[in-house]
């Protein structure tokens, strides 16, 4: 057993429990994680652990309400590189499927298999409320045609969504799911419910 060390009650023990929780997650998925193996990982023992998360499902929490951060900070970087709302969405939708083929652990648990721990709240997630805000921005512009931003955005989503995940479950089953391809493929779905909301 690992020598719980004198720091073990401070924040930076729960980055560090967090940040370990996190890789492990994203390398073995969240059946292949086990409270002892984070901490082998940072030198605490598995005790130290719950001196931050109650238990396993309140890490996994943490685990995943830091990766729809990260996904709304990667969508939103992306929306702000580009010259236009419209622009803006585009580039979105590379960004979110990018992220879920770098990240295809957590793109499970957030977006295909969701647990009940991998959400904190019901409603939409930030990121959803942001991209609605960039359709509506497009709509203001005269760039799409006026209607429910939430709506337009859902519809906007759901192309991703479908090219992410079907690229994710069968990659090396079916030819052309190549990273580059997805991406490619995204932006032609993208472009395609573009065109029916001008």
């Amino acid at each position: 057993m690992t020598p719980r060390r004198p720091d073990s009650g401070t924040t930076d023990v729960r980055a560090a429990i967090l940040g370990a929780a996190t890789a492990l997650f994203k390398e073995r998925g969240v059946d292949g994680l086990s409270m002892r193996q984070i901490a082998n990982e940072i030198g605490y023992s598995a005790t130290t652990i719950y001196l931050h998360f109650e238990d396993k499902d309140a890490l996994m929490l943490a685990v995943c309400s830091a990766g729809f951060e990260e996904f709304g900070a990667t969508l939103e970087a992306a929306a702000r590189s580009a010259a236009s709302p419209l622009d803006g969405i585009r580039a979105s939708g590379d960004a979110y499927v990018r992220f879920a083929l770098n990240n295809p652990m957590l793109y499970d648990v957030m977006f295909l298999r969701p647990k009940e721990w991998a959400l904190p709240a019901p409603g939409d997630p930030d990121s959803l409320h942001a991209f609605a805000m960039l359709v509506g921005a497009a709509m203001s512009a005269g760039q799409l045609r006026q209607g429910d931003p939430r709506e337009a955005a859902a519809l906007l989503w759901s192309g991703m969504h479908g090219v992410a995940s079907s690229t994710l479950v069968f990659q090396g089953q079916i030819n052309g799911l190549e990273p580059d391809a997805a991406v490619a493929r995204a932006r032609a779905v993208t472009d395609a419910l573009l065109a029916s909301l001008t």
